[in-house]
């Protein structure tokens, strides 16, 4: 017997930098029509020419440049966030928050975009929920980090700590200092200090810092890691960490922060138990996500696959229209109020007045951001009257109105003033035909030429839209009369 042997030789595939195959953006595979949504992975010296592609996996350099046009830095505080090719969730590319405290804005065009031109921000109500996601990711430093990304409205600007104009409601972050540390053991980190800051919008109210009775609230909410809102930051007699530390994700309300634990707040439930700690994970990223309703927003963090759930009241309820990542510049507050130090004397003695470009806690490292984005919600608009298919109407939302199957309103409109007529305009009764009983409704809205129909209800009658219920609107209705028991003909006004 005869034996065919087949001789396979593998050739090595190489592959220049130009013909590397390109991947689909996280954004364009996973959220195509949201509000706002950056990947960071596009931020390259040469992206592809179709923007639903990522930057090249190899043969590319960064470009900071261009993610700066998309996030622009507040303040000038060390380093810039940037981009970062190490520690992405999604390939190739992060977005860096590390050195010296920095910050970063953005807005959200894709607001009008979604809702229409008419619209500049978004809102979450319990029936169109607003929902903001990303991921964060430490590392083994992440304890000792100070980032968090915010969500806010009229954010723009340098965002000075100060009180000023409204919305600008002052920073998240400003602090007093701790007690001494130094007797309590010493750090090894070359920017171990001897006092640390403590984030004073906390509960209960850390010492030497005004309580919440006299805090405004800011226009935002804001979910990360921030190890300055440890109320204790030396540890006396807790080991060898004497400096501030935070295990736990972080949520701002609008008003206060909360070191979020199970069981603070209740958890709303879903399809899945969410037995979790609100633990973060210093191995791998973090995932969260804020679903804003109409006065609460739900918290998630998946961490090294547990899941944490809680869902806690808002002091701000919205609208939103922009996004901040990484750390406000604060100022150090006068013992027991709101105010900046404006000089180095008394409880000031020694720091900087005004905005205070802090440092990271010892051992903070850098902190990176991904997959970052927002979409659900609706344009936001005054309330205005809600007209449903059985005539009947109230006042509310706009998106909430059209989820409800209801039409809505110019914003500001009432009840009052607005006619909510039913599906075919001259089937006054709604029993699907057109005759008698419906003309005799009709008839008590007849008001002649050029005069305006005798009551709101009645501009359902004015059936050629002139502003007048007479002659011409008579022959349409008669045109349209079938007679009692003889179905209505759908198309009879057009």
């Amino acid at each position: 017997m005869k034996r065919l042997i087949l001789t396979v030789v593998f050739l090595p595939v190489v592959m220049i930098p130009g013909e590397v195959l390109a991947a689909d953006t996280w954004c364009w595979a996973n959220h195509p029509g949201a509000i706002f949504c950056d990947d960071f992975d596009r931020y390259c010296v040469s992206p592809p020419a179709d923007p639903t592609q990522a930057c090249a996996p190899v043969g590319d350099e960064r470009d900071h440049g261009a993610m700066g046009q998309v996030w622009r830095g507040m303040h000038q505080c060390g380093y810039v966030a940037s981009v970062n090719d190490q520690a992405y969730e999604s390939y190739p590319y992060a977005a860096r928050n590390g050195g010296d405290l920095n910050y970063a804005n953005a807005g959200m065009p894709g607001i009008k975009r979604v809702f229409g031109e008419a619209f500049s921000a978004v809102r979450g109500t319990d029936l169109t929920p607003l929902v903001l996601e990303f991921g964060l990711n430490g590392s083994f430093k992440l304890p000792h980090g100070n980032t968090y990304l915010e969500m806010g409205y009229g954010r723009a600007g340098t965002l000075l700590p100060t009180d000023g104009p409204a919305p600008y409601e002052g920073s998240l972050t400003n602090w007093v200092s701790s007690e001494d540390c130094t007797p309590c053991g010493l750090c090894s980190d070359a920017v171990c200090r001897t006092n640390y800051p403590i984030i004073c919008r906390q509960t209960p109210t850390p010492a030497g810092c005004p309580t919440l009775a006299g805090a405004k609230v800011i226009p935002a909410i804001a979910a990360g890691a921030v190890a300055f809102l440890d109320p204790n930051p030396c540890h006396c007699n807790e080991g060898n960490i004497h400096w501030s530390t935070n295990y736990r994700l972080n949520f701002f309300d609008g008003l206060q922060w909360w070191i979020l634990r199970r069981g603070m707040f209740p958890d709303p439930g879903g399809p899945e138990p969410a037995p979790g700690d609100f633990l973060l994970s210093t191995s791998q990223y973090n995932y969260i996500r804020l679903t804003v309703k109409s006065t609460t927003v739900i918290v998630e963090l998946r961490a090294a696959g547990t899941l944490s759930r809680c869902e806690v009241p808002l002091a701000y309820i919205g609208p939103f229209s922009s996004l901040s990542m990484g750390y406000q510049i604060p100022c150090k507050l006068k013992v027991g109020s709101w105010e900046c130090c404006t000089s180095k004397t008394g409880d000031c003695l020694g720091d900087r007045p005004g905005a205070d470009c802090l440092r990271l806690a010892p051992g903070g490292g850098v902190n990176t951001l991904d997959n970052i984005v927002v979409y659900g919600g609706q344009g936001e608009a005054a309330q205005g009257a809600c007209c449903y298919p059985n005539t009947s109407c109230d006042v509310r939302l706009q998106g909430d109105c059209t989820t409800l199957g209801g039409v809505p309103g110019e914003p500001g409109s009432t009840c009052a003033n607005t006619a909510c007529c039913p599906p075919l305009l001259i089937d006054h009764d709604m029993d699907q035909d057109i005759d008698v009983e419906d003309f005799g409704w009709f008839q008590t809205c007849l008001s002649g030429a050029y005069v305006a129909p005798p009551t709101v209800p009645c501009y359902c009658a004015d059936l050629d839209h002139d502003g007048d219920v007479d002659t011409p609107d008579v022959e349409i209705f008669v045109e349209c009369m079938l007679g009692p028991e003889v179905p209505a003909n759908p198309n009879c006004l057009n």
